[in-house]
């Protein structure tokens, strides 16, 4: 539902965790190098163990640390590290590993990933695609120009439909979003190659994919994602407001807060392409993780290994200081020197990975929308990232 714009270099200083991750550079890299052997007797393998737990102290303590200072209002429920293709540490505050949390524009995330998968299954034929193409249905209501937008233009959030906060976001109390998006489109669009993050143009997705996989955008998510990452998706919640009851959206947005998995529908049943399925922080690390492992999963190839590397490298610059650009539906940059990828979610609901240093960093953290200071409060990507640099990358160099 945000502007996501994180500071992907991040030079801030939080000075007692820098100070206390230098201290303990050493002994992470002592641990590393431990854990790397492929086979080990009995007590090579307890002292590995021993190893990886004191790693996970020293990640955990720091990351307790940098809270302390970064989030005053304690508004970070969930920070979930994984190393060397496993869980290493997780901290959990006010909350615990069971409960689910609104990913936000972490779903723009989720929707690259199965758009990537419907062009491995050959449902897609790629994102050079067009609009016109894909939503035959709806061409009568294109114009030649909307007609011509790419998938790749949609999925760098560079076809000109409208930022955040923009007539283009009046389409959430209409009575067709994507027959709304399409005609505010034609009538207001913005320049097509500039980026403007656009919620209008990541719900297309969803129609895109319904269109393409003849299912809805759950269903094939259930088998293709879902499933095989062992995200548990019954029962669900698919909460929807009726355009013309305002109203009733404070009783639908209560029941979606109390609600396990969720995932919004929009009134034709589209689930919601740009934001707020729910989802647990174990659930984003595993997201994470399958980006790690170039899209395998248990030895499957759930998500092609090319889409992985063009979802993740920079397709455009993005004009926001220190962050470095945007890839497919994921955020482009650095941490700590490392190239780095990340799906963020307003209010500090995010998944950073870092190859480099085999690391994945999933954090939820609590934002209502009834709360006047949600805002005040939020934990901004930049925090995220600053966290990641200053409380957790220093033990895992590699």
């Amino acid at each position: 539902m945000s502007r996501a714009r994180p500071r992907l270099r991040s030079r801030g200083t939080t000075t007692s965790v820098v100070a206390r991750g230098r201290r303990r550079l050493v002994c992470a890299a002592g641990a590393a190098v431990l854990l790397a052997g492929c086979s080990v007797s009995p007590a090579g393998a307890e002292q590995q163990a021993s190893d990886r737990a004191q790693l996970a102290a020293l990640v955990e303590a720091d990351v307790e640390e940098y809270l302390a200072e970064a989030d005053a209002p304690g508004k970070v429920r969930a920070v979930v590290v994984h190393h060397d293709g496993a869980p290493l540490a997780e901290r959990y505050h006010l909350t615990d590993a069971d409960e689910w949390w609104d990913t936000r524009s972490v779903t723009k995330s989720v929707m690259s990933t199965l758009i990537g998968i419907a062009i491995g299954d050959g449902l897609i034929d790629g994102v050079d695609a067009t609009l016109g193409e894909l939503l035959p249905d709806r061409r009568d209501e294109m114009t030649e120009e909307v007609a011509a937008l790419t998938l790749h233009q949609v999925l760098t959030h560079t076809a000109g439909f409208g930022e955040e906060g923009s007539a283009a976001d009046d389409y959430w109390w209409t009575e067709d979003w994507v027959g709304s998006i399409l005609a505010t489109r034609a009538e207001t669009g913005g320049d097509v190659g500039t980026f403007a993050y656009s919620n209008a143009g990541a719900h297309l997705l969803s129609a895109v994919l319904v269109e393409a996989t003849g299912v809805p955008v759950l269903e094939y998510a259930r088998e293709e994602l879902f499933d095989p990452l062992g995200i548990p998706t019954e029962p669900v919640f698919e909460p929807t407001v009726d355009p013309a009851d305002p109203d009733s959206l404070d009783e639908v947005y209560a029941d979606y807060v109390e609600a396990d998995f969720a995932w919004g529908v929009d009134p034709q049943g589209l689930h919601e392409g740009s934001c707020c399925s729910k989802l647990r922080p174990r659930d984003l690390a595993r997201l994470g993780q399958l980006y790690l492992d170039r899209g395998r999963r248990d030895g499957e190839q759930v998500l092609p290994e090319s889409w992985v590397e063009e979802a993740t490298r920079q397709h455009v610059e993005v004009p926001a200081a220190g962050v470095a650009g945007y890839g497919y539906m994921w955020w482009t940059g650095e941490v700590d020197g490392h190239e780095t990828s990340v799906a963020y979610g307003r209010g500090g609901q995010a998944v950073v990975v870092v190859p480099e240093l085999d690391l994945v960093v999933a954090v939820a953290t609590e934002f209502d929308d009834r709360d006047p200071l949600r805002l005040a409060q939020a934990f901004g990507p930049e925090s995220v990232v600053r966290m990641v640099e200053l409380a957790i990358a220093p033990h895992v160099q590699p």
